[in-house]
């Protein structure tokens, strides 16, 4: 629920939506289509004729068994496409119907309805609050929030893996799936009371992952590599990732450092000394809490950005797994997020250098965009417009929370692996 704060803004200000909510262009067509294409490439074939015998296209038994082939490879495809559910093949259509009504360039717009935007704006509200809230205090409630996180995360990526006949004939049955969402439901409460080390993530990876995959090797009669990794893929993705933004934001300055900022501590903010001491006074602004803040402002402040530039300046296709996002979106996206970082940095007084914190607003943006793409590309595998509808307004969890996947564990690997080197020797 850092994505809460996302979910505000992106009511307020984003009415289209800034990232894409469609399926992106496709080259398969939807429904019967495929028969008919196997009918249609028949008949050229038997010169007019379909359901020829052998004799009629390329002479002898060859032919036959060609026709056979073809006429077989698109009754199949059908009969998958025909077990979906109702709203896959609704979401398929609609798919077919914007791709059909895209622009020359290529860029797909999509329009919300005024009711809708209401919704999304009073949902918004509600889960930046709770999402703000739990930022500020931390520890347990923050461990909380990031546990149902998790957990919602995972209930969609398994429900849409499972619906990827295509793209993953052999999903995981349904009792490794399930399982596989209560492993993401305590990675990271046992992460947590182990004191949030890095060798306890790993070791929580590998149990979890050990105990899914053991019983899937006893259980199944003929396992197939497919299950195997995305189970896997499933714990990272929705176990490991958001436990690094717990990680993130229990950071703080060590001794060590500590000592070496005490002649910088009047450089502190004066929005910093004037918290309130019911809240922790100004020593609760520690390293974790201020590189958090940071990164949630900057996710929103680069979709926020993209969205403004990409529809006043967008003329050029980003990349076709999200067919509405430029060239030029992305540009006003970085800049606006570098910004953000950087203004961030002057009102929390936080003692990196401009350089370092610019540095700091690129790491999320980049890391942003990869985690939008990378559920834009399963959505367009499960056929699927939203991974859900748990949020009014706004559809799926993981449709708010995609852009915060990657981002946490990329700040929290600069800021403790990057940004020390800079620190112990010259500020920028």
């Amino acid at each position: 629920m850092v994505a809460m704060l996302h979910a505000a803004t992106a009511g307020v200000v984003v009415p289209a939506a800034s990232r894409s909510r469609g399926v992106a262009r496709r080259t398969p067509v939807s429904g019967g289509a495929p028969d008919a294409n196997v009918k249609r490439h028949g008949a050229r074939l038997g010169h007019g004729r379909t359901g020829l015998g052998p004799r009629h296209v390329c002479g002898g038994a060859r032919g036959g068994d060609r026709v056979a082939a073809v006429n077989g490879a698109g009754g199949a495809l059908e009969a998958r496409r025909s077990c979906e559910p109702k709203r896959t093949r609704r979401v398929r259509a609609d798919a077919a119907a914007a791709d059909a009504g895209s622009s020359d360039s290529g860029i797909v717009k999509p329009k919300v309805s005024m009711g809708k935007l209401q919704l999304r704006i009073a949902s918004g509200v509600t889960l930046a609050m709770a999402g703000l809230g739990a930022i500020i205090f931390g520890g347990w409630i923050w461990a909380i929030v990031m546990t149902l996180t998790a957990t919602l995360s995972a209930r969609e990526y398994f429900q849409m893996i499972d619906t990827m006949p295509s793209e993953l004939p052999h999903p995981p049955p349904k009792w490794a799936l399930d399982m596989s969402i209560v492993m993401c439901a305590l990675f990271i409460p046992v992460v947590y009371l182990a004191g949030a080390k890095q060798g306890h993530i790993t070791m929580a990876v590998l149990g979890a992952f050990a105990t899914v995959g053991l019983r899937l090797i006893q259980v199944e009669s003929e396992p197939h590599f497919s299950k195997f990794t995305s189970t896997l893929f499933g714990i990272i993705y929705c176990g490991a990732l958001p436990a690094f933004w717990v990680k993130l934001r229990m950071l703080n300055f060590s001794a060590a450092s500590t000592a070496i900022y005490q002649s910088l501590q009047s450089s502190r903010s004066a929005f910093v000394n004037s918290w309130p001491s019911a809240l922790g006074g100004p020593e609760a602004w520690t390293t974790g809490l201020i590189v958090t803040v940071i990164c949630v402002a900057c996710i929103i402040a680069s979709d926020v950005g993209a969205y403004a530039f990409g529809k006043t300046f967008g003329k050029h296709r980003l990349i076709a797994v999200s067919p509405n996002k430029t060239v030029e979106g992305a540009l006003g996206g970085l800049t606006c997020t570098m910004a953000t970082a950087y203004g961030l940095r002057w009102l929390l007084g936080w003692h990196a250098g401009p350089v370092q914190t610019l540095v700091l607003g690129a790491v999320i943006f980049i890391a942003a965009v990869a985690g939008d793409l990378m559920e834009s590309v399963m959505k367009r595998n499960a056929g699927m417009k939203d991974s859900g509808d748990i949020i009014p307004g706004h559809g799926g969890f993981l449709d708010r929370f995609d852009s915060y996947m990657f981002t946490g564990i990329a700040a929290y690997f600069y800021v403790v692996t990057v940004m020390p080197h800079w620190f112990l020797g010259m500020t920028l």
